[in-house]
């Protein structure tokens, strides 16, 4: 396989990651009540969600979402190599890897929310489970600040401005807004990561550009 053809198989990862991701969640919450509960729901709204037995759609979307981890790790294996590796590379990966955990532990207690949804769940129950789970999904959010963090520091290193300021920027959005309003506007942030992933992933899979400084090193030679 051609560098060039790897490039766009792993981009294809990135694309691939968001859409499944957002496509299951969606998916979930328009074909069940669960899937939305969140910190904020009213006790009324998940006492409506867990009366009823979830219908297969919203395990047609939990399931895409669990696809979309593995394509997100791909993907963000290939970003760290592609902006040039190194320790920065590395932390890329561990924020990737330890992201990806936390939203498996996330899905899974929503998912058993949906799956005791109807069978009598008491709704102290259901309270901690939606609590727990988005307190874990929260969490995630500070390791996708260190993996673009990360990531901006090899894309401004890589000569690649656009895709390093902004990845920096939403970092600073992140962080900012998370404990002003961590179920609005700061939840606005993971939807500005997601268009941050399809973007880079075009842009990494149209060309190879040298790192910064080999490129000042053949301009001094």
């Amino acid at each position: 396989m051609t560098e060039r053809l790897q490039d766009r198989w792993f981009a294809l990862c990135g694309i691939a990651f968001v859409v499944l991701e957002l496509g299951g969640t969606f998916f979930s919450m328009g074909t069940g009540k669960t899937h939305g509960l969140t910190v904020g729901s009213s006790t009324a709204d998940i006492a409506r969600a867990i009366a009823t037995p979830v219908g297969t759609g919203v395990w047609a979307g939990a399931y895409m979402e669990l696809l979309s981890i593995g394509f997100f790790l791909a993907f963000a294996v290939w970003l760290a190599e592609r902006l040039g590796g190194g320790m920065l590379g590395s932390i890329v990966r561990l924020a990737a890897a330890a992201g990806a955990g936390g939203g498996l532990g996330a899905l899974a207690l929503m998912n058993v929310i949906s799956y005791r949804a109807g069978h009598g769940m008491g709704m102290d129950d259901a309270k901690t489970l939606v609590t727990a789970s988005e307190a874990i999904y929260v969490g995630t959010w500070f390791l996708t600040a260190t993996l673009l963090a990360a990531a901006g520091l090899l894309a401004l290193h890589a000569g690649r401005r656009f895709m390093g300021w902004s990845a920096l920027a939403i970092v600073a959005y992140t962080l900012v807004l998370i404990p002003v309003s961590f179920d609005g506007a700061g939840q606005f942030s993971q939807l500005l990561y997601l268009l941050w992933v399809v973007v880079t992933s075009v842009a990494l899979a149209r060309g190879r550009r040298e790192p910064a400084r080999a490129a000042v090193a053949v301009q001094h030679a």
